[in-house]
């Protein structure tokens, strides 16, 4: 069966959308802030444009973006052209050795893109692989359980404060109408149809059900934030959820 997902991030549309994407999310560089260390060696998966770059290269000891898109990886090369891409899928870094890295970073919830449950297990069992003992694994997954888009107010002048409320008040009646429908809300997880870049296969989760997976790879999970804002405390209005693990010594 072909990967349509796959097919996507291979069009020039897709490519180009990633390559303008910059700087951290709020949850990013809170989790990096408390979790990375200078001089680490870093796995930086799914890197899509290179959005992620920047900031995980400049204090690590080695640096290597990979991404299953042979179209990302030629334009992170022509961006970055000092640092390492590899053209390398998720549930197969059979070209890396066993515990090669400290740090493993799938942003974004590229995870979520892997279309079968099989391929999301081989990617946890590789990336434990991949990990030293006590290695990090911080990645994002979306959530199962959003009913809505809380507006994000903070700078915004008195037209943008209108239209943000209006945009969020719109977007919540979609996912809550979708949430209703949907088994993937009950279940706590699950495939859904995402409708971006013109409709893709994405898993969903909630950490109640992200954990087991995890655990049953040999993660710890040692922090859990809410994405892309980290001071939003709902589950329902929490897009995606970021995890910090440790690979169990």
């Amino acid at each position: 069966m072909a990967d349509t997902n796959r097919e996507k991030y291979e069009t020039d549309e897709v490519i180009s959308f990633y390559e303008r994407q910059s700087g951290l999310q709020e949850s990013e560089s809170y989790l990096f802030g408390r979790h990375l260390r200078p001089g680490a060696e870093i796995l930086d998966m799914g890197v899509g444009g290179g959005r992620t770059t920047t900031y995980l290269a400049r204090n690590a000891k080695l640096y290597v973006g990979a991404d299953y898109s042979e179209g990302m990886v030629d334009a992170c090369r022509q961006r970055f052209p000092d640092l390492e891409f590899r053209h390398c899928d998720a549930t197969d870094m059979s070209q890396f050795a066993d515990g090669a890295f400290d740090i493993v970073v799938f942003s974004f919830n590229g995870i979520d893109v892997i279309p079968t449950n099989e391929g999301r297990a081989r990617c946890l069992a590789e990336t434990a692989r991949v990990l030293k003992p006590e290695g990090l694994f911080i990645f994002s997954s979306h959530n199962a359980r959003i009913l809505g888009v809380w507006p994000r107010l903070k700078g915004a002048s008195v037209h943008r404060v209108l239209w943000r409320i209006v945009r969020s008040g719109v977007k919540s009646f979609q996912l809550l109408s979708r949430a209703v429908l949907s088994p993937t809300f009950r279940s706590g997880e699950g495939f859904i149809i995402d409708p971006i870049h013109g409709g893709m296969n994405h898993y969903v989760s909630i950490p109640e059900t992200m954990r087991p997976q995890l655990e049953s790879h040999g993660f710890e999970v040692i922090e859990v934030v809410a994405g892309p804002d980290p001071s939003v405390r709902s589950e329902y209005f929490t897009p995606w959820h970021y995890y910090a693990c440790r690979k169990n010594a």
